[in-house]
């Protein structure tokens, strides 16, 4: 199945829904399209600073103390889910949305967090509110409702323009810069953030684009969202080399081109299609502007600027 590629519009700027001992979550991004709403969320546990070996040693201590699980009110008696579930109320029934993306990350005792589960989403589209289901009944954690508002309909389909479309924010890349590699930063918590700026599109060809989908502030950093996609039959060639050959990002400081290094990322692809995401941090600049440079020699965009503003998204 191919992917949506059109530019949603921000239904949800981020931060945390729910905060407990025993489990946090928070969005990281909700987009409504006319074809659905894709909610992104991040559920962490807290950090456990036991070591291995303590930690077995309270494992074998309080083996036969029993644990308390949640009770089932809108979840079935059984379910397919085994860490958090998501789901969404309408006409008084809850509706969950198993199949959906997830990645797990671990901790370690010396770290600054604790286990994270990344899911995303598709939701049927919705708009003006969503009941949003929370549930982990294994560890504890009682379902929890909480009432999102969205943007109404117009809005929505207003925004509904493909990236092919779409105007391009690209400058020439007039004066030549150094390149220089960015300072590593740490990654942040982008689920207790604020989304500052809407998607747009960075770069473009015939057959190819760089997306900036999401730009989120925590604090003095940014964690900043990039998509490439490539259609034809550059696409499969692409597809074949993942996860190397993505768009690569910099940040512009006077003559300089701060190249940043990729946290992480992902990509689909077949023969008509291949798109990659990438996640990048940066430092908030201080004067909420940012000025990027962006390039994909191996879908053939040479490099191009784009100052983008990281004041609140409207």
């Amino acid at each position: 199945m191919e992917p949506d590629l059109t530019l949603g519009v921000v239904a949800h700027h981020g931060g945390l829904l729910v905060r407990r001992p025993e489990l946090s979550v928070g969005v990281v991004q909700a987009m409504s399209r006319p074809s659905g709403l894709t909610l992104d969320v991040i559920a962490r546990r807290p950090l456990d600073r036991r070591d291995a070996k303590q930690r077995q040693r309270d494992i074998r201590s309080v083996r036969d103390e029993p644990v308390r699980v949640a009770p089932r009110l809108l979840l079935p008696d059984f379910d397919e889910g085994r860490e958090l579930r998501l789901g969404w109320i309408e006409a008084g029934h809850a509706h969950w949305a198993y199949g959906d993306t997830a990645s797990w990350s671990g901790d370690d005792h010396t770290g600054s967090d604790g286990p994270g589960w990344r899911h995303t989403c598709l939701l049927p589209p919705m708009f003006e509110q969503l009941s949003l289901v929370l549930a982990w009944p294994e560890i504890g954690f009682d379902e929890t409702v909480v009432t999102v508002e969205l943007p109404d309909r117009d809005t929505v389909e207003r925004a509904a323009t493909s990236i092919w479309q779409a105007p391009v924010d690209a400058l020439p890349v007039t004066e030549p810069l150094t390149d220089r590699h960015a300072t590593h930063l740490d990654p942040v918590p982008i689920e207790a953030g604020t989304v500052v700026a809407a998607p747009r599109v960075l770069h473009r060809s015939d057959h190819a684009a760089i997306v900036l989908s999401r730009v989120t502030a925590v604090g003095p950093a940014l964690s900043l969202e990039l998509t490439g996609v490539v259609t034809g039959p550059l696409a499969d060639t692409l597809a074949r080399r993942a996860p190397r050959g993505g768009p690569s990002m910099a940040v512009a400081e006077e003559n300089d081109a701060f190249w940043l290094r990729s946290a992480g990322g992902s990509h689909l692809g077949g023969k008509q299609h291949f798109v990659t995401v990438d996640e990048f941090t940066a430092h908030r600049p201080d004067g909420d502007v940012l000025d990027l440079v962006v390039a994909w020699s191996a879908a053939g965009l040479s490099a191009a600027r784009a100052r983008v503003s990281c004041g609140r998204s409207r």
